[in-house]
């Protein structure tokens, strides 16, 4: 909150914070004073309630002859608004520091509205804590918001801000402070009329608080149907005659928080692939998008589902669901609800949207490049939100890169982060955290590059994606870079802690990249001695017309390994022709199944290396794709095509790999790892991402001890994706 930065502060105070519908009755005593307001101190004011208001708004307020219950109720309305806040709020009460409170209040909003409580302090000053915002009401219907909040130990006395800081109005009536926090009710429905029962009153062939919609070549027939998932309405959508373009049903936008997380779901039909994406509305009505799911067809009744982070400058938020292809899509019971999440106030990277400058670069963000290239840095005057963005431009590129980076910042060692991000770019940039050890040295998370789609050299984009602490990391520092000529341009970079959405239980998966030789004697019955089934993935090149080294590929499929595909010749494959990256995918593929007689169905970049182009390519052929990113697979963040990992390499410790099966039985998420070359012990031709023999036994010893179970690739594929 603006003005309350200006007073004393003190530290923020953790809470559950969500809306609730709770029954009216409270157990608890109601500390405050006159809560129904039914009492008058004179024809304006309610006895033991008072006004605030600040900044630059035109705002009245009203004591209404209506109410939630009984005949009285306050209003507070504000016809225009550039700075400030206004609010009726209640005499403070005394509170017993370190100790949990429940507030409540019925209220009537035209537009999301805030709440913050004001502890007046042992030393006369205030502090404050902001609390989970309440929705826009619909119509005349009261809403509810029910939160918690903890007394911190030097307060005194508490009230509660109920506040309106936008153009609009907003009534409170039954509030309620109780000591002691109450079970919490479901999250409220942010979504009116989400299973579309209600028809619209002008149109009896289209639901309440719904519209549809078709953009492009192609021809969309929109139906109000008497059947549904639950009830006995949905709505359908049949697209013929598909060029391009989408279809979709989708409901009016609600109002919505920066910084906040909501969760989306929806059931539905389809007979054919479908894709949900978000439109958030900034408060100038322009809007962007951005795609977060793919649903998969289904002819029975389906659940689609996801987590939204709502970035800075959006106010309201709306979800389609869009078919972009011959074919039909029903929908019914829609949902949207608070999920939690960090404002973006908390977000600990030091000026993120780069707004505030040191002379003619933004304060606490540094420029690196390195190798040999010509990089230009940029301090651009527009962005994705305010008016400043930072750009790195790259010419005459041999080597190395160039970035822009945030001032490092220490965060919770073996705690996971979501980083955030949004960028324009000509090129394909790529992302890494940058883990700073104590001793000066320094570790890098490569993590999921960026897919810039057609318009992004035009269009703000938005990356999210989430790594680890290290044990040993002292400070952080996550940057997107160029490894190319071209540009990127960013902004509105955040940080704010993740907990994985896991699986029925934790998975391990081991997989061979290039398909060496020695393999088949050095890590064969190393494997085979604990039941442990791998796979492998083969460059047909090392094999093809190779005298013995097809019978290495079936002494593994003897075995019960499986086998995928590592491309023919192990070339870049984001830096060659089309017509070259189809042959290396789809001979690669052929050979292999003839050698193997098993159905080869996965497939692993060489390198990791891949663009939008390179997926595509890979969809026609395979199942999936296995990157070389690094991290954990879950619900969440599981994409078929970027295969999460952890890589690996000759110096690779037990106590590392430890951490990761540690991490994967704590969050019941699929971890793969990526080996290459197990060196048979004495060999001392090792390399970067080789295995010494000796230490690949330790390793399976410790992935034996740990109870978790091991499955080859495609089986745990089968696992996983049925509980998408």
């Amino acid at each position: 909150m603006r003005k309350l930065l200006t007073v004393t502060s003190a530290a923020l105070i953790g809470m559950g914070a969500l809306f609730f519908n709770v029954p009216s009755g409270w157990a608890a005593t109601n500390l405050i004073a006159n809560p129904s307001v039914e009492t008058a101190a004179n024809a304006t004011t309610p006895t033991a309630w008072q006004t605030g208001v600040w900044g630059t708004n035109a705002t009245t307020f009203s004591y209404l002859n209506t109410g939630h219950s009984g005949t009285r109720s306050v209003k507070v309305q504000t016809t225009s608004y550039t700075s400030g806040d206004a609010k009726w709020y209640f005499t403070p009460v005394a509170v017993t520091p370190n100790t949990t409170y429940t507030f409540s209040d019925y209220y009537q909003a035209t537009v999301s509205t805030s709440l913050v409580v004001q502890f007046t302090t042992t030393g006369g000053g205030f502090s404050y804590v902001e609390l989970a915002p309440a929705p826009a009401t619909t119509g005349t219907a009261w809403g509810q918001t029910t939160q918690t909040f903890t007394a911190p130990a030097n307060a005194q006395s508490v009230t509660v801000f109920h506040l309106l800081a936008n153009v609009g109005s907003l009534t409170i009536d039954d509030a309620s402070l109780t000591a002691g926090a109450t079970t919490p009710p479901p999250p409220t429905e942010l979504v009116a009329n989400p299973s579309v029962e209600v028809a619209s009153a002008g149109n009896a062939n289209q639901p309440d608080g719904w519209t549809s919609n078709n953009w492009g070549g192609n021809t969309a027939a929109f139906s109000y149907l008497t059947t549904g998932h639950s009830g006995s309405r949905s709505v359908k959508v049949t697209v013929t005659n598909y060029t391009d373009g989408d279809a979709k049903w989708y409901f009016t936008p609600v109002a919505v928080t920066p910084g906040l997380s909501y969760a989306f779901s929806d059931w539905y039909q389809s007979s054919v692939q479908t894709e949900l994406i978000v439109q958030f509305t900034r408060p100038d009505n322009t809007v962007f998008y951005e795609s977060l799911a793919v649903a998969a067809a289904s002819s029975t009744w389906k659940k689609a589902s996801f987590t939204v982070s709502i970035p800075a400058g959006v106010s309201k938020l709306s979800v389609f669901h869009v078919i972009a292809a011959n074919g039909s899509l029903t929908l019914d019971d829609a949902s949207l609800t608070v999920a939690g999440g960090t404002p973006i106030p908390n977000n600990p990277i030091a000026n993120p949207s780069v707004e505030t400058a040191n002379g003619s670069v933004p304060t606490s963000w540094s420029t690196g490049n390195w190798g040999s290239n010509t990089a230009s840095f940029g301090y651009v005057a527009e962005g994705h939100t305010g008016s400043h963005s930072v750009k790195v431009t790259v010419s005459n590129y041999t080597d190395g890169d160039a970035k822009w980076m945030h001032q490092a910042l220490p965060l919770e060692p073996n705690k996971q982060y979501r980083f955030s991000v949004w960028y324009k770019t000509n090129t394909q940039p790529h992302v890494v955290a940058q883990f700073n050890r104590s001793n000066g040295t320094a570790a890098y998370f490569g993590m999921p590059q960026p897919l810039p789609p057609a318009n992004a050299a035009t269009t703000w984009q938005k990356y999210t994606d989430t790594f680890t602490v290290p044990s040993d990391a002292a400070s952080v520092s996550v940057f997107v870079f160029l490894t190319g000529n071209g540009w990127v341009q960013t902004d509105d970079y955040s940080l704010e802690p993740y907990t994985p959405t896991g699986f029925s239980r934790p998975l391990v998966s081991l997989t061979f990249d290039d398909g060496h030789e020695s393999n088949a004697t050095s890590a064969l019955p190393l494997l085979q001695a604990r039941n442990f089934k791998s796979t492998q993935c083969y460059m047909t090149e090392a094999i093809e017309g190779v005298p013995g080294a097809p019978q290495n590929v079936q002494a593994f499929v003897n075995a019960g390994h499986e086998i995928c595909s590592h491309t023919i010749t192990h070339p870049f494959l984001s830096q060659i022709p089309v017509a070259q990256l189809r042959n290396e995918l789809t001979h690669s593929q052929q050979y292999l199944q003839q050698v193997s007689g098993q159905a080869v169905r996965n497939f692993a970049s060489p390198y990791g290396d891949y663009n939008a182009t390179v997926i595509d390519e890979v969809k026609k052929s395979y199942r999936s794709h296995r990157s070389v990113d690094e991290g954990f697979n879950s619900k969440d963040n599981f994409d078929i095509y970027r295969i999460r990992v952890q890589n690996m390499e000759i110096d690779t410790t037990v106590a590392e790999l430890q951490s990761w099966l540690d991490q994967a039985k704590a969050t019941n998420t699929w971890l793969v790892l990526v080996y290459h070359r197990v060196v048979p012990t004495g060999d001392t031709d090792g390399g970067q991402y080789d295995t010494n023999q000796a230490d690949f036994a330790q390793q399976l010893n410790a992935l034996q001890t740990s109870g978790l179970t091991v499955k080859t690739y495609n089986d745990a594929l089968d696992e996983v994706t049925a509980q998408l």
